[in-house]
């Protein structure tokens, strides 16, 4: 019941929004929204992206506003929107709305399951083809392993050991990489 009135009031936020500032607070309560407020936050992602009409920026923050969502399947949307036919790793600007703020989303990325580092990982060798100085901005999350917890440092180790051992790793990358691990 709490979820419902929740979503009713972030709704009408976002439907009476008359500036993007507030259609995009309105939409970052939405986009967390589970259970009672999952048909909310469906309908307000779909509306704003309807709303984008393809605009490059307002995509962008689309695709943040949902890499930052704390949702119980977090990282199994970010997987989902990495699929999207308007995400490519090609275009910067639209990897770090994305894998970028998803490695801003601290309980997300952080998960004691490692996913989310591993995610990053496969993201980082696929993107170090297309563009090495990205790909070397991004794995900065990975390299300071040392300041976490014992289980999660070392498997931000593991993940950056796995991108040290890439055959075709380019100098950027490898740059940052052998920086973290040594």
């Amino acid at each position: 019941e709490e979820q419902i009135a929740a979503a009713a009031i972030a709704t009408k936020h976002f439907d009476a929004a008359t500036g993007m500032t507030d259609k995009v607070a309105a939409l970052s309560a939405l986009a967390s929204m589970d259970g009672e407020g999952a048909a909310a936050r469906d309908t307000a992602l779909q509306t704003f992206y309807d709303d984008a009409d393809g605009d490059m920026l307002v995509l962008n923050k689309w695709f943040s506003i949902q890499a930052m969502a704390d949702l119980p399947d977090a990282l199994e949307r970010v997987k989902k929107l990495k699929e999207h036919p308007d995400f490519t790793l090609k275009n910067p600007n639209r990897c770090r709305a994305l894998v970028g703020a998803f490695t801003m989303s601290t309980p997300h990325f952080h998960d004691e399951s490692g996913a989310g580092y591993q995610f990053l990982t496969d993201v980082l060798k696929e993107l170090d083809a297309l563009n090495p100085q990205i790909s070397s901005r991004m794995a900065g999350s990975l390299i300071s392993w040392r300041k976490y917890d014992e289980e999660r440092g070392l498997q931000m180790k593991k993940n950056l050991e796995e991108l040290a051992s890439m055959d075709a790793i380019s100098k950027d990358l490898f740059e940052i990489v052998n920086r973290g691990l040594n």
